[in-house]
């Protein structure tokens, strides 16, 4: 089962209660590979999958049949239109958002994604701001 992991306000995940993930991709870091390499959809889909235990066995080949425990700590709203390909294409790193993952031994919300910060960003790498860029009007 694939889990998706989705930019939303970090309001919104610690809300849930969840602020962090035990995932230390700090183990993963040595390997230099690109979050691509097991978040196959990052750069080309709207959402960024979670690897499934098949994915992770390529390389552990003792993990058992099972689902690997984890919760999305990023979450989309429903009025906010969010693509990771679309960043992708801007050249918009995963770090920009998601900080240096490969040095985390726990994996949490690093940036706000409430619109300020958002905004702030699209400002920053001179995006649009235009209302309809995140946001489907007229619903």
């Amino acid at each position: 089962m694939r889990i998706l992991f989705l930019l939303a306000t970090a309001a919104a995940a610690r809300a849930d209660g969840i602020d962090s993930i035990p995932f230390a991709h700090l183990k993963h870091a040595p390997l230099k590979m690109k979050c691509v390499a097991c978040h196959k959809t990052a750069e080309a889909e709207e959402a960024a999958t979670f690897p499934a235990v098949s994915q992770c066995r390529v390389c552990h080949t003792s993990i058992a049949d099972r689902e690997i425990p984890s919760q999305r700590i990023y979450r989309v709203r429903d009025f906010v239109v969010f693509s990771h390909a679309r960043h992708a294409t801007a050249k918009v790193g995963c770090a920009s958002c998601h900080g240096d993952v490969n040095a985390q031994t726990v994996l949490k919300v690093e940036r706000p994604t409430t619109m300020a910060a958002c905004v702030g960003c699209h400002k920053e790498h001179k995006a649009t701001v235009a209302c309809n860029a995140c946001h489907e009007l007229g619903q």
